[in-house]
């Protein structure tokens, strides 16, 4: 690391911008427009023999090509929100392969968000969309990175991203001392991404490496103290896309995740199909005669199958507010852990004292339990847990504060093939399994013909 002189002056030269800058009333950062430091190079992403070695699939699908948009989620702080909403990628990843014609991007961002609070968002938002590539990019405690990457590990496919912090002034003093940033331990973030095969970004480093070669302070690449400038969030997308590339070696065959089989037609009409993983996806054609099929997951109806899925805990718009830019979405619990003997259902928690209380309704269920959002929480059923670990800034939540959130089956329960036209088409037949051997059939209800190209299965790495 090399020692950067910086002029107090200059220094505050480039900060005074942002000093009267309005600021976003979603996430408080400053919105104007900071681009490329007047005098410095042009800036250009370099890259390692080892880099894109976690991004197999990713780089399978954009080679490849898709016949849906290849899904990135993006979850985090500010600093994910600066880094803009997809359109990077959707200009730059066309560009450099042809095959892929389109790019979906989505995002969920909070005020200083750490990784501790996105483990709820990766469960009701991230998951439930089984994207092709995560990205997180904020701070917070490596342990909880790990927890992060686990729950994803376990009920995704997704390649999964996470570079290390950019340089801010909080983190001059450590400039040359160390590649840590006063609130980042960069080791051992870097140690946690090699466990998890996750692809790790030496962001920090080359943010730094641009400032000394082009004898730069460090907010010349900041909007704010700590937020990058545009030019500076141009500089992080870059170092991630330095990274889509084929490697010395992958860490694992494409196959061991995602694969598609040819299911068994049966004497009675019905169709067969072993796998193994959590989920599973059907590609067929419909026509005129097509007919209908009833799904059943390990000989029973796939409606009793016990997958689910959790929809996002939304906030009352009403909910009270504390602090300048504040949200109510950053002010809530994030997740939401089921339990057992799960009833599709809505669930609404109402705050009952400015001290952490609350009450639990299900809309079929009824009135399901008292809790404190500060305690370990089971509901009198046993349906809902809620943690304190994934309960944001409970103390700011007052009397009358409310949250819903839908719980609804992971499956399909029939799938027809009829149609005005023979048109291809894919459907999720289920996902949220339990990663192991499963069996899918196909029991015709309605008669009619079936035509099927194959079913995709998908068996993530985590267990």
């Amino acid at each position: 690391m090399h020692r950067l002189a910086l002029s107090p002056l200059l220094a505050l030269a480039l900060h005074l911008p942002s000093l009267a800058a309005e600021r976003s009333l979603v996430t408080d950062e400053p919105v104007f427009v900071k681009g490329r430091p007047e005098g410095a190079a042009e800036y250009v992403a370099k890259a390692e023999s080892t880099d894109g070695q976690h991004l197999a699939l990713t780089m399978q699908k954009l080679q490849q090509g898709l016949d849906r948009p290849f899904l990135i989620w993006a979850i985090g702080s500010s600093y994910t929100n600066m880094l803009g909403s997809g359109e990077f990628w959707q200009r730059e990843l066309p560009k450099r392969f042809p095959k892929t014609k389109q790019v979906e991007y989505r995002k969920m961002v909070g005020n200083s968000c750490p990784w501790q609070y996105l483990r709820g968002w990766a469960r009701h938002l991230v998951i439930p969309d089984q994207p092709d590539l995560i990205i997180t990019y904020t701070i917070g405690n490596p342990a909880d990175l790990e927890k992060l990457l686990i729950e994803l590990r376990r009920h995704t496919t997704a390649d999964i991203i996470v570079p290390s912090i950019h340089w801010r002034e909080r983190d001059i003093p450590l400039w040359g001392q160390s590649e840590n940033a006063a609130d980042q331990d960069v080791a051992a973030v870097r140690e946690v991404c090699r466990r998890h095969h996750v692809e790790f970004v030496e962001n920090r480093r080359d943010w730094a490496d641009y400032l000394t070669a082009n004898k730069l302070p460090v907010p010349a690449l900041l909007k704010d103290a700590v937020h990058q400038s545009d030019y500076g969030a141009h500089i992080i997308n870059s170092n991630i896309l330095a990274h889509f590339r084929v490697p010395q070696a992958f860490s694992y065959e494409p196959a061991s995740r995602e694969k598609t089989i040819q299911p068994e037609k049966q004497p009675d009409g019905s169709f067969t199909a072993k796998f193994t993983g959590t989920r599973i996806d059907l590609h067929g054609i419909t026509a005129p005669d097509g007919g209908t099929f009833r799904v059943l997951i390990d000989d029973k109806p796939a409606r009793e199958a016990n997958a689910w899925l959790m929809s996002y805990v939304q906030p009352d718009a009403k909910n009270a507010k504390e602090g300048k830019g504040a949200n109510p979405r950053d002010q809530s619990p994030h997740g939401i852990t089921l339990g057992q003997k799960i009833v599709p259902q809505t669930w609404t928690l109402v705050m009952t004292s400015d001290s952490g209380d609350y009450t639990l309704t299900g809309s079929v269920t009824g009135p399901d339990g008292n809790g404190n959002a500060f305690k370990p929480f089971t509901s009198a059923s046993g349906q809902i847990l809620i943690e304190p670990d994934l309960w944001r800034r409970a103390e700011r939540n007052r009397t009358g504060d409310r949250f819903t959130f839908e719980i609804k089956p992971a499956v399909l329960d029939e799938v027809t093939f009829k149609a005005a036209t023979a048109t291809p088409f894919v459907l999720r037949l289920a996902q949220m399994l339990s990663n192991g051997d499963h069996t899918l059939r196909l029991v015709p209800v309605k008669p009619g013909t079936a035509t099927i190209s194959a079913v995709q299965v998908f068996q993530p790495p985590g267990r």
